[in-house]
């Protein structure tokens, strides 16, 4: 009983397939929005063959907790996703690279900080 009491924490975190109308990819939950603004990760997307509403994109990718917001880049299918927790991005990438949202295929990969970018101009 000890030992499957135990486990009962973990049980709770694999979600049930189908739990979310816009993929067919198993999900935990919703999880609030970040309070805070400080990005630790963000992920660069893009969705092809049509683009996903922020709508959409917000209640797949706040699953994943800590998320700061998302930012389409206007007229495009692509733009980008920031979390407060790095374990976030990976949790999402890891699930969603590759997965189909509202009809399209969403393609993640990690952006360069704007701090990053200036490192490597700055020689």
């Amino acid at each position: 009983l000890a030992l499957l009491l135990s486990l009962l924490p973990y049980s709770a975190l694999i979600p049930p397939a189908g739990n979310c109308p816009y993929t067919d990819v198993a999900l935990p939950g919703h999880q609030p929005m970040s309070s805070s603004t400080m990005c630790r990760a963000k992920l660069f997307f893009v969705a092809a063959p049509v683009p996903v509403s922020e709508e959409v994109l917000t209640d797949v990718f706040c699953r994943f907790s800590d998320l700061i917001d998302i930012q389409i880049i206007q007229g495009t299918a692509y733009g980008y996703i920031r979390y407060a927790m790095k374990e976030s991005a990976d949790a999402a990438k890891m699930l969603l690279d590759g997965a189909t949202i509202a009809g399209s295929t969403i393609r993640l990969s990690f952006a360069d900080s704007n701090d990053n970018k200036r490192a490597k101009t700055d020689h």
